[in-house]
């Protein structure tokens, strides 16, 4: 019984951050119910409750079992710098998207894939383990992605309404979804689109972050093993955690 107290006195900065980072994203995800009064119904409040509920499983997730921040200690920093970096980059596209003077070409879908597999390749390689690459390559896009989350829903929240805000759902496929669906609410439309996008994205980069950390973490053991055969001495990789 007393295993969740010790493990809260036990967290660091690190653990604290994702905390405040979750615990902002689950007040904007209800200040969405002040902004749009009409999701509340069965249906809306499903999708409220669902985007909650992701932001308390990723707390979970971070404070207890195989993937808790403290059985990477060593390497988490990676996933926190790497995560922020793909957050803010992200959000720059998004806030640019809303206006269209500004002309910024950014393959988002690249970055997303590239941190994820650096950072799989940087925790492998200092730790020695494919496993700490594939944590730390999950975490590095479900970090981003938390963080991300904060930027996405103030941006859309500020520019809600407005010219900016329709052209930018028009552009991303959302206004001719709505005009398809028989749908009579386009805010409370538009609302649950984020409401699902903040339970869905953090699946997608929980799945693609592991994947792209173990190539980084299988490339990082290649690179030590060449440099062990070029030095004479083979490295000694240990297994320890690799089995996630």
């Amino acid at each position: 019984m007393s295993t969740v107290p010790q493990t809260i006195r036990r967290s660091t900065w690190k653990e604290g951050t994702l905390a405040l980072v979750l615990g902002c994203n689950i007040l904007l995800i209800l200040w969405g119910i002040h902004l749009v009064p009409a999701v509340v119904n069965p249906n809306g409040i499903g999708t409220t409750l669902g985007a909650v509920g992701m932001q308390l499983a990723i707390a979970v997730l971070a404070f207890f079992g195989p993937l808790a921040f403290q059985r990477y200690s060593a390497s988490i920093g990676i996933a926190l710098v790497l995560g922020a970096f793909f957050a803010v980059a992200y959000d720059a596209v998004l806030l640019a998207d809303f206006m269209p003077s500004i002309n910024w070409d950014f393959n988002v879908v690249l970055i997303f894939l590239s941190v994820a597999t650096v950072a799989g390749f940087l925790a492998g390689y200092q730790t020695r383990r494919i496993g700490q690459g594939m944590a730390i390559g999950f975490w590095s896009l479900v970090l981003g992605t938390a963080l991300w989350s904060i930027g996405t829903m103030i941006i859309n929240y500020a520019f809600w309404g407005s010219h900016q805000w329709y052209f930018f759902w028009k552009n991303d496929g959302a206004i001719d979804d709505f005009l398809h669906s028989g749908a009579t609410n386009l805010h409370l439309f538009i609302l649950q689109d984020m409401q699902g996008a903040l339970f869905f994205h953090p699946l997608l980069s929980a799945f693609l972050g592991t994947l792209c950390g173990l190539v980084g973490g299988l490339v990082a053991q290649s690179v030590l093993l060449i440099k062990g055969m070029v030095s004479g001495r083979a490295p000694v990789v240990s297994r320890q955690e690799d089995a996630m």
